[in-house]
């Protein structure tokens, strides 16, 4: 299986000083992502990394260019690609395990053949004795294991992911990244993550895509080179993580010097652009 972007670019309609006018998003860009890989994408706020997933989703199409999978034209959402979001987006009137089943409901799959995949996802999450339980019973990082579980039991090939815990308390980030990497092992499906965290990218990810400031387009693509499992103590993880970090700042300071008031000035210092929680 091969996911391609091939020349895909997105703008929106924004407003400007001088009234509403197109504002570039998104590209062109271009890459490939073969099977199976954990594919991270990091850059600073607005550079089209959510649009991006999107358009891979099928969710918006692009204005140039197009995305394939295996060959095939994604023209809009389907079964082939699962999403999880930021917030777990669970429907609080259904049970856990009624959540997972959800979408193979949607598709038309026997009651019990949907129970049973519904009860293998959530023993993958270790939720299984959650399963009658509603979602305002769990905690945070509980629903959002839930939202893996729904994806993941529509056996998507592809597995796309924005932000997923970024809402999450440090604690049960470093705890779900740890679940995310075994789940990843034992599934194989293809992952394309979005981040805003350094460390997060380099625990995760096979590869990293650095993105520019808007209109985003690829800065730099970057193979982690360590083996798994990782280790989040691991000084080697830090070092690699220190230097993405000073490539994100220039692109990030970019960003800020269009937002910002005339006055202000990139920092001299090296500074850290993740929660010091969250350091590996």
């Amino acid at each position: 299986m091969t996911l391609e972007v091939d020349n895909v670019s997105r703008t929106y309609l924004g407003i400007r000083r001088n009234g509403t006018q197109q504002v570039a998003a998104l590209g062109p860009l271009s890459l490939t992502i073969p099977s199976r890989e954990f594919f991270a994408v990091l850059g600073p706020s607005g550079c089209g990394k959510s649009t991006l997933l999107n358009v891979i989703a099928g969710f918006e199409k692009p204005d140039t260019g197009r995305v394939t999978l295996d060959g095939k034209p994604i023209m809009s959402p389907g079964p082939d690609r699962a999403v999880v979001f930021q917030e777990p987006g669970l429907m609080p009137w259904l049970t856990v395990r009624e959540n997972v089943e959800y979408g193979l409901k949607l598709r038309g799959i026997k009651a019990h053949e949907r129970r049973e995949r519904a009860m293998h996802f959530l023993k993958m999450v270790h939720l299984s004795k959650y399963a009658e339980a509603r979602p305002h019973e769990l905690s945070g990082g509980m629903r959002q294991r839930v939202a893996i579980a729904r994806a993941l039991a529509l056996e998507p090939r592809v597995l796309l992911m924005d932000e997923p815990f970024s809402a999450l308390d440090a604690q049960t980030r470093d705890l779900l990244h740890d679940e995310l990497q075994r789940i990843w092992i034992e599934t194989h499906v293809t992952v394309v993550f979005v981040t805003h965290n350094i460390n997060e990218a380099v625990y995760l990810a096979d590869r990293i895509l650095l993105m520019t400031a808007p209109p985003g387009r690829i800065k730099r693509l970057v193979r982690v080179p360590f083996a798994r499992p990782r280790q989040k103590t691991s000084s080697d993880l830090s070092i690699f993580a220190t230097m993405l970090q000073k490539e994100i700042k220039e692109e990030v300071d970019k960003v800020a010097s269009r937002e910002f008031d005339p006055d202000w000035t990139p920092a001299t210092r090296s500074e850290v652009l993740v929660d010091p929680a969250a350091e590996i």
